[in-house]
């Protein structure tokens, strides 16, 4: 702890100090251009990537940047109100899912059964993308694990601009061309980032994705109602 504070004494002493008029400004005036839909990984932030000054980016982070479809049986308020607020208060322009290599979230999906005895809460949460994880089993059963794991985290990404446009706050000001969406994919050794816009290389596959995922829903609710 005493590590932080003396990095917050910095920052007032020196970064805050020599930009006084800057912080000014942007005490008044909060107007970010894009919402940053990241995962928690302490190793992939936004001001880095872009590097950006603080009122740019309005962030949403969860475990493996996953953004709940507006159809689905439980609601996630916390997530959802992040992204009604900077759609429809901020008025983003644009909407980044980014998605990273070596991600923890997308590595549990991979054996989410063992991984929720665990972990029952984020266990859950990940339940959100099993589909992904099912389909490239079911499509890809010769493929390496890692090769697996790496689909899966740009897949994963790609999968939540669909989620997405399932709001129909979202889908309006997609269609009335005001607002952009983007999925990244954040290869972190290397220093790469992949963009895949919402009609991408991967648009067929996310289709069949939320088809299946249907499919997968309403088998759960089936069984658990016997």
């Amino acid at each position: 702890m005493e590590d932080l504070k003396e990095r917050i004494e910095k920052f007032t002493e020196l970064e805050h100090a020599f930009n006084k008029d800057f912080y000014k400004k942007l005490e008044t005036r909060h107007a970010p251009h894009t919402l940053f839909i990241g995962c928690s990984d302490s190793r992939v932030e936004p001001e880095t990537l872009f590097q950006s000054e603080p009122g740019e980016f309005f962030q949403m982070r969860n475990i493996a940047n996953i953004v709940p479809r507006e159809e689905e049986p439980d609601t996630h308020p916390s997530t959802v109100s992040a992204i009604e607020y900077a759609v429809q208060e901020l008025k983003v322009k644009n909407i980044i899912v980014c998605g990273h290599s070596k991600c923890g979230g997308c590595a549990a999906l991979r054996k989410l059964k063992d991984y929720k005895k665990k972990y029952p809460y984020t266990g859950e949460w990940l339940m959100q993308s099993i589909s992904i994880s099912n389909y490239i089993d079911e499509e890809y059963p010769d493929m390496k694990e890692n090769d697996k794991i790496i689909m899966l985290e740009k897949l994963n990404a790609v999968q939540q601009l669909d989620n997405l446009m399932t709001y129909d706050f979202v889908r309006q000001k997609v269609k009335s061309k005001k607002l952009n969406l983007q999925a990244y994919y954040y290869d972190i050794g290397n220093g790469t980032v992949s963009v895949y816009d919402y009609d991408s290389v991967f648009s067929d596959i996310i289709k069949e994705i939320t088809l299946k995922r249907k499919d997968f829903i309403e088998d759960n609710n089936n069984n658990n109602g016997e």
